[in-house]
């Protein structure tokens, strides 16, 4: 009997052992079998989605690709020596590329060739990151000779208001297959336009080869290499993903695309109104309540405007909306905050432009242009330009923003 019970024992054991070992093995193979089915279910999809790609798009990605692959030296020429088109020439030549900066002035370009420092902005900083040293010219045969380099791309870097003027003066020397980069922020006040369709305007030209950068980047922060992300947006993306893979680095700068230029550039023109309505409500001493509520729903006006103007909502969400109103609206080294904190003190505008430029204060009445021609109430907007121009007091624009009727919060 004890003989017979061992026995059957030793049988249930190994059966229960079999058992085991094929649930675990079953389960192994259930396991790799759906991996491959998923696997088999994702080409069949990519297969499918391969199929609807335009030819025109198969085009663009392979160039996108080939460029990733590129890693060879890029031409580039920034105009314009001030912080910003300093900064800009600081990180392509921080990438290896071969830069040029153009100015006018010739003992600041002296400074930059025999010194490596630009003798005007951003002193601190040499001009030679990782050995590259970034060349100065300030001559129009230096210029011309640039402009004729194949393939160059050229930065942009002037303000805003100067930038057709220079272009007028310089068409000529312009091909139509030239990469121009804008980076500035602003429209351009006596034909209220934005910037690229002045400049296609002063070209003469329909079409011609144009980036857009933008986002929260005080040029100081980028020589410094404190980590930096910018947006550039063209209506050919492949445009944009080439200045992408020119800036970008793995260390402190870092590049996003984007196919919608008109929200880019309304996005880092009208948040110069707004910064300077923030640097009123600091003026005023007011805490972080009323800043935050006024650059929340600030944000939403701009999304309006910007998707009755052919923008998209999307862009907003963004570096060039709310990241660059975020940086614009909270920080003291924006010039619009300061304009805004000296007008609620009773400073002249004309004086405190006398002292360095504001695009937020003629922006505001374009801003409101704007406006009027889309149907858009746009009150945050409104108040600030009226404030501006001493048609309301502080204490009228708040009484006008806290008595509208109420209502409920909606998503975008």
């Amino acid at each position: 009997m004890v003989l017979l019970r061992r026995d059957n024992d030793s049988s249930f054991l190994s059966a229960l052992l079999l058992g085991t070992v094929s649930f675990i093995g079953g389960t192994i193979y259930a396991s790799y079998a759906m991996r491959l089915r998923d696997r088999e279910r994702l080409r069949r999809a990519c297969s499918r989605i391969g199929k609807h790609i335009k030819h025109s798009q198969r085009n663009a990605l392979g160039l996108i690709t080939s460029m990733m692959k590129k890693s060879s030296k890029e031409k580039i020429l920034v105009i314009g020596a001030g912080s910003y088109g300093t900064a800009m020439a600081y990180i392509c030549a921080s990438n290896g590329h071969d830069v040029t900066l153009f100015m006018r002035d010739p003992v600041q370009c002296q400074s930059i060739n025999e010194k490596h420092i630009n003798s005007k902005y951003l002193s601190d900083y040499p001009l030679n990151p990782n050995g590259n040293a970034i060349k100065g010219i300030c001559t129009e045969e230096q210029l011309k000779n640039n402009f004729q380099v194949p393939g160059i791309t050229v930065f942009l870097a002037l303000p805003c208001q100067k930038i057709p003027t220079w272009i007028e003066s310089h068409k000529e020397m312009i091909s139509q297959d030239t990469l121009l980069v804008s980076t500035a922020k602003g429209l351009y006040l006596p034909t209220k336009q934005l910037i690229g369709h002045s400049i296609l305007d002063t070209l003469e030209r329909e079409s011609q080869p144009m980036c857009f950068l933008s986002g929260p980047s005080f040029a100081e922060e980028i020589v410094k290499g404190f980590p930096t992300s910018v947006v550039v947006a063209s209506d050919k993306l492949y445009l944009a993903s080439k200045i992408q893979l020119i800036m970008s680095n793995t260390k402190h700068f870092r590049v996003y695309t984007s196919n919608d230029p008109i929200g880019v550039q309304l996005g880092g023109a009208l948040k110069n109104p707004l910064a300077v309505g923030a640097g009123m409500i600091a003026g005023l001493g007011l805490g972080s309540n009323t800043l935050s509520a006024m650059v929340t729903r600030a944000s939403r006006e701009l999304c309006d405007l910007v998707v009755a103007m052919g923008g998209q909502a999307s862009t907003v969400d963004g570096l060039s909306g709310i990241g660059d109103m975020m940086l614009t609206c909270y920080s003291s080294q924006s010039r619009n905050q300061r304009c805004g904190q000296r007008l609620i003190k009773g400073e002249a505008v004309e004086d405190i432009q006398k002292e360095f430029t504001v695009e937020g204060v003629p922006t505001a009445s374009v801003a409101v242009e704007y406006a009027d021609m889309c149907g858009l109430e746009l009150p945050i907007f409104r108040t600030v330009n009226a404030i501006i121009h001493k048609q309301l007091t502080p204490d009228e624009a708040f009484t006008v923003l806290m008595s509208k009727p109420l209502k409920i919060e909606t998503a975008r």
